[in-house]
């Protein structure tokens, strides 16, 4: 007997569905929600990753607020992506040891931050130790 065409079909679907899910959680280290980035001081946070690690940093934002970024790493390949809520692309990408980045936010949702090392260095099994900090201010 035959093996129907749309059971491996099937099958061949949802391995590769299973693949891709363990795939991308293997490389996110850390989902991280900022608390009150909207104090005077703002926020401040350090780690480490290496490799093939990213962390993601979730700020809930306003339209209309600002938001700044500082970081700092002992990795020139250090690099940053800022998304915004239900977008296809990223709002700003940086990377080097000393980065900052202003923006006034163009809707409310939660703002995406995902640190990660380049492809070169992530390949070369790189480090970087970060510092990461994130400030909201109301308009006006």
């Amino acid at each position: 007997m035959q093996t129907p065409y749309w059971l491996i079909f099937s099958l061949l679907w949802l391995l590769a569905i299973g693949w891709q899910t363990a795939v991308h959680s293997a490389e996110l280290e850390a989902q991280v929600r900022v608390q009150n980035p909207d104090n005077h001081h703002g926020v401040r946070v350090t780690a480490t990753i290496s490799g093939q690690q990213t962390i993601e940093y979730l700020i809930d934002a306003k339209t209309g607020q600002s938001l700044a970024l500082d970081i700092l790493s002992n990795n020139a390949r250090a690099a940053y992506r800022i998304t915004a809520p239900a977008a296809p692309r990223a709002l700003h990408k940086g990377h080097g040891q000393q980065s900052s980045y202003s923006v006034t936010l163009p809707r409310d949702g939660t703002y995406r931050v995902l640190i990660y090392l380049q492809d070169s260095a992530a390949s070369a099994g790189e480090s970087a130790e970060f510092a990461l900090s994130f400030q909201l201010r109301n308009p006006g």
